[in-house]
């Protein structure tokens, strides 16, 4: 898969010592979940794939391009386990 411009295309989600406080990191960024303001998403026709941003709460923005189920795992960890985006794959 090769990287838009600006959208990373990998990301991982690790905790604390005590399970809590979630971070999500890739190659050259990382941000407390905490510091995530929202997060929006927009759908590539073309691939299936998602455009997605974290507009974190110091006004930065980290870009992803992901799949169906790395969104829904995104919006798990950011929101909370119940938010899912229902679109069919």
């Amino acid at each position: 898969m090769s990287e838009m411009k600006g959208y990373y295309s990998t990301f991982n989600v690790t905790y604390d010592n005590e399970g809590k406080n979630p971070v999500i990191h890739g190659g050259s960024y990382a941000v407390k979940v905490k510091n995530v303001d929202f997060l929006t998403w927009k759908k590539n026709h073309e691939t299936g794939n998602y455009w997605a941003k974290f507009h974190t709460k110091s006004g930065k923005e980290i870009r992803l391009k992901i799949n169906y189920d790395e969104l829904n795992r995104l919006l798990g960890v950011i929101m909370n386990e119940n938010v899912e985006y229902g679109e069919e794959k």
